[in-house]
């Protein structure tokens, strides 16, 4: 229990009105029942301030628990409620309004309360600024007030007749993108400066990317930075985990496995916890307050207050949200952002419906599924039934038509082919590397089949079936061995040879078995050269010769990994010094090796520490030439005459005297001296005068 005994006891005279002084396990108990027990919320609410009840309603009708005191503060301050701290202290001292004692998603246990961090006092809580306080308010309580009028003056300036068609958007917009957005960081997070904001690599990926960077196909409004609202929307959702330093790819959210509704409805609640973004300013990481997550739903809730049939225009809403919110008020604010979000974001989300007025000026009213967003429906409209909506080609492209695009079926596409355009008609890219993903992550080779011919207007073509099955053969051709004894032998024949004499082995590679008993075995037969514990540090096993670049692998010391690890930068060698010492396999360093190497991801970090555990020793100077030299700075050359001294006190001293000093180029060792051509007269008129007898060679 967080809360302390006397506040206890406060919330349950304020709801249950005990007549007794029960003990505080069994007020608990009171109050758990009685925030289940419909008619006494109903006595408690309707004894509650309109303040009160207009909170819990707004709260109700944004689909959202979780609500920033802020934020609810500049909503109560916009109906018209000068002090919009005391209707949540009511609440809070009600037991109708809980406080976040703890992060969502943190263990409770590790909160756990003691007789000195007991939650005591609301005033208190609501005042601090870090963290910001939050409340939390349960939909069987706000539910109950959802009929509560906000009185937001929006209906009485409706009027407008439509001359145009009606359009609703098909609501994927932002799905396809999230889409695209979680392949491109399945292995590319995108980065986070300890400011907040993106490294330079994704902030300009995110700002130029062709697919989530573009202007909404399905938008009536230039959205600034959409690439960075997909970001901030991803994470919002679930979908990119933020772990402070990157966003990376999580799991497909339990949205995604429902109809559309249910995903709008996600998108839809995720759009108000969005901070780092508006509509204005675009991406705005270091803004110091946002007030948009309370500007949108004040915008919904007056389009809520009209009737169906009723039309406004989204100057209207905006001019009714920068009159209102404290935000705005005395401030001149011509543009809030307000239209930009109607008919860039929640028209694209399908909350609105759009026309045109005589005047050609857009006209807006909720839609069917904005109404069931805002409570004002008990179910949302049915989804159109369009399963078979995309085409297999033969070049192993995918055409998917949007009116039968479902989540589900954005998901399942998601994994198994690339996206390359987003569309009326979107297309995809069956690849290697696609499927493999695919079948990586669970799937096998029937479902992608299944989920293709699922939904196809025709059948796969053969090649592509082909190719599917292909990939998959490479992928599927893994056997799990829960124990088993690896034989490495010296040549393949040594290999073959034992496997004819009666060695129940599975050929891995070419000079690599598997034997699963290893009570099979008879090693009478064999002569082990070596065993291996592969849970120790890796072995010394690799000579370094002295030309910095060829490399002598001991066959009795090395392990299986060797070979892979060696072969990444270097390649096998067979000449007459690999033919003299059999008990020894030469690689040799090349720059073509380093250079498929780097291309592979390899660094000079990871080949010195390869160098300093399999050699012994520091990587030698040949080869951190050949892998450094492609970044290394450019070299000079300089032609200059060296002159050579007889000790190096007479160096240090033609170094350090004033006369002679600016004639030296540069010390080339401890008796030697490089001069330049023009200084060469000058300085041997030096030594002449110090004494210094000069011979010249020609």
């Amino acid at each position: 229990m967080r809360y302390d005994d006397a506040l206890l006891r406060q919330v349950a005279h304020r709801l249950c009105k005990p007549r007794n002084q029960w003990p505080v396990d069994e007020l608990l108990d009171r109050i758990v029942a009685g925030l289940g027990n419909a008619a006494l919320l109903d006595r408690r609410l309707k004894e509650l301030p309109v303040a009160c009840r207009q909170l819990l309603a707004i709260i109700g009708r944004s689909r959202l628990p979780r609500w920033p005191v802020g934020s609810l503060v500049e909503m109560l301050v916009a109906l018209g409620h000068s002090d919009g701290l005391a209707p949540l202290v009511t609440l809070l001292e009600s037991g109708l309004l809980l406080p976040e004692l703890f992060p969502v998603g943190s263990d409770p246990e590790t909160h756990k309360a003691t007789a000195r961090n007991r939650f005591k006092n609301i005033e208190g809580w609501l005042s601090r600024s870090e963290p910001m306080p939050i409340v939390v308010a349960t939909p069987a309580i706000t539910g109950r007030v959802l009929d509560e009028p906000l009185n937001l003056g929006l209906e009485r300036q409706v009027g407008h007749v439509p001359h145009g068609p009606v359009h609703e958007a098909d609501g994927l917009e932002w799905p396809l993108r999230l889409a695209v957005l979680w392949q491109q960081t399945l292995g590319s997070p995108l980065r986070r400066t300890q400011q907040g904001d993106y490294f330079k690599r994704d902030f300009e990926r995110l700002k130029g990317d062709p697919l989530i960077s573009a202007p909404p196909v399905d938008g009536l409004a230039a959205l600034p930075d959409p690439g960075f609202f997909s970001a901030a929307l991803a994470s919002a959702t679930g979908l990119l985990q933020d772990t402070g330093a990157e966003l990376q790819t999580a799991a497909w959210p339990d949205a995604w496995t429902g109809a559309l509704p249910a995903l709008l409805l996600d998108l839809s609640t995720a759009l108000l916890q969005i901070r780092p973004w508006n509509p204005a300013d675009g991406h705005s990481p270091a803004a110091s307050s946002n007030p948009y997550p309370s500007a949108y739903m004040l915008a919904l809730l007056s389009l809520a207050a009209l009737d169906a049939d009723q039309w406004t225009t989204p100057d209207a809403v905006e001019q009714l949200v920068a009159a209102r919110h404290p935000y705005w008020i005395g401030k001149a604010a011509p543009a809030i952002g307000i239209v930009t979000f109607l008919l860039g974001v929640a028209y694209s989300l399908r909350l609105l419906q759009v026309s045109k007025s005589s005047e050609g000026a857009w006209l807006i009213r909720l839609s069917a599924t904005g109404r069931w967003l805002l409570g004002l429906a008990d179910h949302p409209p049915a989804p159109p039934a369009f399963k078979q909506t995309l085409l297999v080609q033969p070049n192993l492209e995918i055409l998917v038509y949007r009116q039968g695009l479902t989540p589900e079926l954005i998901a399942g596409l998601s994994r198994i082919a690339n996206w390359k355009t987003l569309g009326a008609a979107c297309t995809l890219q069956l690849e290697p590397q696609s499927v493999y993903r695919a079948l990586e992550m669970g799937s096998t080779f029937v479902e992608v089949v299944q989920l293709l011919e699922g939904h196809g207007m025709k059948a796969i073509p053969t090649a592509v079936r082909d190719s599917l099955k292909t990939w998959s053969s490479k992928r599927e051709r893994l056997s799990v061995y829960s124990a088993g004894a690896i034989f490495e032998f010296v040549t393949p024949a040594d290999m073959n040879e034992a496997i004819a004499r009666g060695l129940p082995a599975v050929r891995l590679t070419d000079r690599l078995a598997i034997v699963a008993r290893e009570s099979d075995i008879d090693y009478k037969h064999f002569r082990l050269t070596g065993t291996r514990d592969y849970t120790l540090p890796p072995e010394r096993c690799v000579d370094v010769e002295a030309d910095g670049v060829t490399l002598g692998v001991d066959l009795a010391r090395s392990d299986l990994l060797l070979e892979t690890e060696i072969e990444r930068f270097a390649e096998p060698v067979v000449d007459g010094q690999a033919l003299r010492n059999t008990n020894k396999r030469w690689y040799r360093v090349t720059p073509g090796s380093l250079l498929s190497a780097r291309q592979q991801g390899m660094t000079l970090p990871l080949l010195q520490t390869w160098f300093a555990q399999r050699t012994g020793f520091p990587i030698p100077a040949a080869a951190q030439l050949l892998m450094a030299g492609p970044g290394a700075a450019p070299v000079e050359v300089r032609r200059q005459l060296v002159l050579h001294v007889s000790d190096e006190h007479l160096a240090d001293g033609l170094q350090q005297w004033p006369a002679t000093r600016d004639l030296i180029v540069a010390r080339l060792g401890p008796r030697a001296l490089a001069v330049a051509d023009k200084n060469v007269a000058t300085l041997l008129e030096r030594l002449k005068e110090v004494g210094v007898a000069v011979r010249l060679e020609e």
